[in-house]
């Protein structure tokens, strides 16, 4: 089955947090996040985990990428860390409710 993709994002975009960049571009396809290290991936994940609305609604975005057809990458310079979205699929994640996502962890 071949999923037509709605949206379309272009994007090259820093983020200066602290004395770090986290990089944001797309591809029209799909998005990449890029983070520095895993520590400071870790930091905002907890942060964004930490707020109630943000984080009941990770089930729901995961969805509406697949929906869509988008992919949102994390990832180190050195290693993908998770995917979102239409490329995303992990049982473990299904079974805590984020059905369109995967953890890469090796």
């Amino acid at each position: 089955m071949t999923i037509e993709r709605l949206l379309s994002v272009k994007a090259d975009v820093t983020i200066d947090i602290g004395d770090d960049c986290v990089y944001v571009r797309g591809d029209g396809s799909s998005v990449v996040v890029e983070v520095p290290s895993i520590s400071l991936a870790f930091e905002i994940l907890r942060y964004v985990g930490s707020i109630k609305p943000v984080r009941e609604g990770v089930a729901e975005l995961s969805q509406l990428l697949t929906r869509v057809g988008l992919t949102v990458i994390v990832r180190t310079p050195g290693r993908k860390l998770m995917t979102i979205g239409r490329d995303g699929n992990s049982w473990l994640l299904n079974l805590f409710g984020v059905p369109n996502a995967k953890l890469h962890l090796s």
